[in-house]
């Protein structure tokens, strides 16, 4: 028994890499390319209506706070300043695209000003969820996680 315990791990790691592979990438739809844009400057402003216009009703967020929150709790937390990054740098590493679902994975590198990370360069694994409602493209979910930061 034990044997075949190891014998299948042995196997199973010998197969892991295949599946460890990246998939393929695919470019960043023009539509999603203009709504990054819009929101980036929206936070920037603190534009509440600006962000409204990307983020779904229903958007929800694993924060860097390690909190799940809804798009009216980010936005309470963008007017209370919370949401204010110097040296802001988005990396995209995969695009996923579907007919009515992108999913867009990569990391952000900043200095948050406020909250999780402040004062040190923050390096944040994130993935988006748009999903194309109607004729439009909204950000639906998004998961951003503090994987490091350094002084």
């Amino acid at each position: 028994m034990r044997f075949e315990l190891i014998a299948g791990l042995a196997l199973a790691a010998t197969a892991m890499p295949s599946l460890a592979q990246p998939a393929a990438r695919a470019a960043l739809p023009p539509e999603i390319g203009k709504l990054y844009g819009q929101l980036g400057k929206a936070i920037t402003t603190h534009d509440a209506a600006g962000v409204k216009e990307v983020w779904a009703d229903d958007f929800v967020v694993n924060a860097p706070s390690n909190t799940i929150l809804h798009r009216d709790e980010v936005i309470a937390a963008m007017d209370g300043d919370l949401l204010d990054y110097r040296d802001f740098k988005k990396t995209i590493a995969y695009v996923g695209v579907q007919p009515a679902l992108v999913i867009v994975m990569g990391h952000d590198t900043m200095v948050p000003l406020k909250g999780p990370g402040a004062g040190k360069q923050v390096f944040r694994p994130f993935t988006d969820v748009w999903a194309k409602r109607g004729e439009r493209w909204w950000l639906v979910a998004r998961q951003a996680t503090i994987a490091s930061a350094t002084p």
